[in-house]
């Protein structure tokens, strides 16, 4: 199998300096991730929440841009982040802009696996134990900010019930 890029196939990197940890997000290392696919998706996601975006130059071997089509939503978020990030650029979604846009998600997921890094030299547990914290916590803070909605305008939101 061949990692080259096709004349005009895209590709997304993945950055060199945090390769291990992306090793680590793996099922078959005791990470919690099928495929880097995933782990990259999450942690772009991550890196946005936090408002981590790094640039990175040296990247092990890139991954295929079809991998992330194929997943459910993989290609919306890419193209979603890179909106977000782009305020005003309606261009950012044209096919001349692909690579910016993926260029964008890298950044984002390697701000995002920066975090994560920072998270697990803090806590010093597994990277599945510190995932499971981090999403806890969030949930947390969640439920806190809807806490501070007011009771009617909660139950508006709030799903119906049909019992």
């Amino acid at each position: 199998m061949t990692t080259e890029a096709l004349p005009g196939e895209l590709r997304v990197r993945r950055p060199k300096e945090k390769e291990k940890l992306v090793q680590q997000l793996l099922v078959e290392n005791d990470g919690i991730f099928v495929t880097m696919a995933e782990a990259l998706l999450f942690a772009a996601a991550l890196g946005w929440a936090r408002n981590s975006r790094k640039d990175f130059e040296k990247s092990e071997s890139p991954i295929r841009f079809e991998v992330f089509k194929k997943t459910q939503t993989g290609e919306a978020f890419i193209d979603a982040l890179a909106v977000m990030a782009t305020p005003g650029d309606a261009q950012i979604l044209s096919e001349a802009r692909a690579q910016d846009r993926i260029r964008i998600f890298e950044e984002y997921a390697h701000g995002g696996l920066a975090v994560l890094q920072g998270e697990l030299n803090t806590t010093r547990s597994t990277v599945t134990d510190t995932l499971i914290g981090m999403v806890r916590d969030a949930c947390v803070a969640d439920r806190d900010r809807s806490s501070k909605v007011p009771d009617d305008i909660r139950k508006i939101l709030s799903r119906p019930d049909w019992s």
